[in-house]
């Protein structure tokens, strides 16, 4: 009985619970669900196949056959190698081995350039991941502002409602004429509209990081409010987070390891030009019916025989095809070298910005705080006045509309500058351990 009442009593926070979402588990849907993602994946899974793909060109080869025909006609007796002309039946089995001794280290520069692609690939699919929670912070932070406009103009609707009940018994009682209370109808009006439109926003907002992390769009499901990093140091400059960035960030790291695969693959493409050497073995046996001496094991212990063989091929002319190949691959290293320096550059840019933007959000983010006090005692002086009969209802609005620009300026600004902080963040660590 006790544990039926701690369950009862538990349901209210279960469900709570399970009706919110942290920016953590957001990432963590986002790495379960997003499909850009999932490429990355599959992209790394292939790279890493295709290493094992390789690898295996290097091992033996051992094979098993066995062969069984039915002789019509004239033919040679397998056993006796005389012509006959009758109808008989042959059947044989053999084993066979094949080492590749010397390819001119083509299977080996080709291992070595899969190596490569497999961990450019494996850095690619941590830099996908990366970029995709970077949008998806910037989704979340864009619902919690947005829900914060929204929260703003509803109080600016029930500001206005007050003010329009107030007048309407005014003009109720012959203290205020009707354009009085046709004009606060009018502000009331304007902030519905805004009101309306915040709601859409902040639903527009909800839909695109639902469908970012790729689940059900769920009006019950809420946000955890994120608060500022507490201990942040001072934002460096930015070319000393590039300069720790360019060579730790996963895009850096897999850009420069493609670039030098391209080296071994011209290497292995060199190699056809080079001596190869083979060796290879094989044993076998047979039967044939027209021996009546002998049965099946018997002839078959008497046919064994087998061969070790060791074989060179020397290249002398292969149609002029490896010059061209290694041409195009050296063409291909330095596209792969022309994207490496995009990468980096698109990199300094992005610590660039987001250094800028940091330092101008924490000053816009001071400056709106300090104009949201000033209008909002502004506003009540006007709202008092107005309430007392010295002020007109267009000191009220122009002084009500100041005040709205100015919440939403400093709501704009606050979860801006918590977004900012927590990507500097980022480009100073290289991961984001701790940031959420």
């Amino acid at each position: 009985m006790k544990q039926i009442i701690l369950i009862l009593c538990l349901l209210p926070a279960i469900a709570k619970a399970q009706t919110r979402l942290s920016l953590r588990e957001c990432v963590e849907l986002l790495a379960k669900n997003n499909l850009t993602y999932r490429e990355g994946n599959l992209q790394a899974e292939s790279a890493q196949a295709q290493l094992r793909q390789v690898r295996s060109q290097i091992l033996p080869q051992i094979y098993i056959g066995s062969n069984n025909s039915l002789n019509v006609g004239r033919s040679i007796d397998q056993y006796t190698n005389e012509y006959i002309d009758q109808v008989y039946n042959y059947s044989s089995v053999g084993a066979g081995l094949s080492v590749p001794v010397f390819q001119g280290f083509q299977l080996q520069n080709q291992i070595r350039q899969n190596v490569l692609l497999k961990e450019s690939a494996m850095e690619n699919r941590t830099a996908v991941l990366n970029a995709q929670t970077i949008l998806l912070m910037q989704g979340y932070v864009n619902v919690l502002a947005t829900k914060a406009l929204y929260e703003a103009a509803a109080q600016q609707v029930e500001s206005s409602e007050v003010q329009v009940n107030r007048v309407d018994k005014q003009v109720n009682a012959g203290v205020l004429g009707n354009n009085t209370l046709y004009e606060i109808k009018a502000q009331l009006a304007n902030d519905k509209f805004d009101q309306v439109t915040a709601l859409n926003n902040y639903r527009t907002a909800r839909l695109a990081l639902f469908q970012r992390i790729n689940i059900p769009a769920d009006d019950s499901l809420d946000l955890e409010a994120l608060s500022p990093i507490e201990n942040i140091q001072e934002t460096p400059s930015a070319a000393a987070l590039y300069e720790q960035a360019y060579k730790a960030f996963p895009e850096s790291k897999s850009a420069e390891l493609y670039t030098k695969s391209f080296a071994y693959q011209v290497k292995a493409i060199k190699a056809l030009n080079y001596p190869s050497l083979n060796l290879g073995a094989n044993i076998g046996a047979f039967f044939a019916s027209t021996n009546k001496n002998l049965d099946y094991f018997n002839q078959l212990n008497s046919t064994r025989n087998g061969s070790v063989n060791l074989s060179l091929n020397i290249p002398i002319m292969g149609r002029w095809v490896t010059r061209p190949r290694v041409e195009f691959a050296k063409v291909q290293e330095r596209l792969a070298k022309n994207v490496e320096d995009v990468t980096q550059q698109q990199l300094r840019q992005a610590i660039e910005q987001a250094v800028l933007d940091m330092r101008a959000t924490e000053d816009r983010f001071s400056a709106a705080q300090g104009q949201v006090e000033s209008l909002t005692a502004s506003f009540a002086v006007v709202e008092s006045k107005l309430n007392a009969g010295t002020a007109n209802i267009f000191e009220y609005s122009l002084a009500k509309a100041n005040l709205a620009k100015a919440q939403a300026n400093a709501i704009q600004a606050k979860y801006m500058f918590l977004m900012q902080q927590r990507l500097i963040q980022y480009f100073k660590q290289g991961n984001w351990q701790g940031i959420f």
